[in-house]
């Protein structure tokens, strides 16, 4: 049996309270279907995993705070803060055709319809209105919009991006 691949689907910025809450910024809406009971691993930021049995599942504005069964105290909080809060992927629910989870986009090269090479895409900005591609190449960084109208292909097997960006003006 293939085990199933762990996805980040958050980030512990902070402990919080005595009793060992985590507060987690989420990537994405994965985490609203988070529920008590479920198991979710944490991926410290030396590589190592731990798993985690959710008790308590709090969500307050843009943030998500867990409470587990492992993790009871504000000090054993604070030993994971910047872990990443994974998941199976097999947990992630089905997507439409023409929608992607980060996961699937970090990594993939990036290059303009007249076959410019643009970077890699690093890093993805929530911002309210439309994702942003964070795409680096050397020390250059370049911010793309998550539009229909900018990004016209998304090929996961090739790994690739093309994307139509705005002139400036």
């Amino acid at each position: 049996m293939v085990a199933d691949r762990l996805v980040a689907v958050g980030k512990v910025v902070k402990a919080h309270g005595v009793r060992g809450h985590l507060k987690v910024v989420p990537f994405g809406e994965i985490l609203d279907g988070l529920a008590t009971g479920e198991e979710i691993s944490a991926r410290l930021p030396d590589g190592s995993i731990e798993r985690l049995i959710t008790v308590e599942v709090r969500t307050q504005r843009k943030t998500v705070f867990l409470l587990t069964r492992e993790v009871t105290t504000a000090a054993a909080a604070q030993r994971l803060v910047g872990a990443e809060i994974c998941v199976p992927e097999s947990r992630l629910p089905a997507l439409a055709a023409d929608e992607f989870y980060w996961h699937q986009l970090i990594g993939l090269e990036v290059v303009s319809v007249d076959g410019r090479r643009l970077g890699t895409i690093r890093q993805i900005i929530e911002t309210g209105s439309n994702d942003v591609y964070v795409v680096q190449e050397g020390q250059e960084e370049v911010l793309i919009p998550a539009l229909a109208e900018v990004v016209r292909e998304v090929d996961l097997k090739r790994r690739l991006m093309v994307v139509d960006l705005p002139a400036l003006v």
